[in-house]
């Protein structure tokens, strides 16, 4: 499949060379719009379905397809592997983006997965970007039981898929039968691998409730 579309870009992109030069178009300027064609179509439709798309099944197959790149890895392990499986996804990415944001909302998560709200407590308190350093306080608050703490932190976020995902979580931890709602409020709201990762990750924390 990929083969073929590397074949038609290929062709097309030909197309428009010859197009180019067949009305005496400058020869930097085919050069120029040839690369730019080319970045067009083989980047912007990872763009949009790691950052817009809403249809889970594109998703899937576009980790799917990028399960060997450490960045998807991680989503891939939560749909795919167990547990050691997405502490090591994560640790990869550890190794491999060493941006300061990066370290701490990973090291935030590992922290998470590995049962440890303190250590990651202390990682999220670090992320300075808002509103994900509200959120993961908020989802570190609620898996420990604060509740009213988790919702306070919420009020601060205007990211609705963030806000119903803190609601889902306080509903998790508190046998709330409302769960699946908020739930799938939560993944409706999102796009993109955002999206994707939520479903897994709630996926995983399903239980029967009382």
């Amino acid at each position: 499949m990929k083969s073929l579309r590397l074949l038609v870009l290929f062709l097309l992109g030909m197309g428009v060379t010859g197009f180019l030069l067949s009305i005496d178009t400058p020869r930097w300027l085919v050069f120029a719009v040839v690369i730019i064609f080319y970045l067009i179509l083989m980047v912007l439709p990872g763009i949009y379905i790691t950052y817009f798309s809403n249809s889970l099944r594109q998703i899937e197959r576009y980790v799917h397809r990028n399960r060997h790149k450490a960045i998807f890895a991680f989503p891939y392990a939560l749909g795919h592997g167990d547990d050691q499986d997405v502490e090591r996804s994560i640790e990869r990415i550890l190794t491999l983006h060493k941006q300061q944001v990066m370290q701490s909302i990973y090291r935030t998560l590992l922290a998470i997965y590995r049962g440890q709200p303190a250590i990651a407590a202390q990682h999220a308190a670090a992320i300075d970007r808002e509103p994900l350093r509200s959120y993961y306080l908020a989802h570190i608050a609620a898996s420990s039981g604060e509740f009213q703490r988790a919702a306070e932190l919420s009020s601060r976020i205007q990211e609705p898929w963030m806000n119903h995902s803190i609601d889902a979580l306080i509903a998790f931890e508190s046998d709330d039968s409302n769960f699946p709602v908020y739930v799938e409020k939560s993944v409706k709201a999102a796009r993109g691998i955002q999206k994707y990762t939520l479903e897994k990750s709630f996926n995983r924390m399903k239980k029967p409730l009382p």
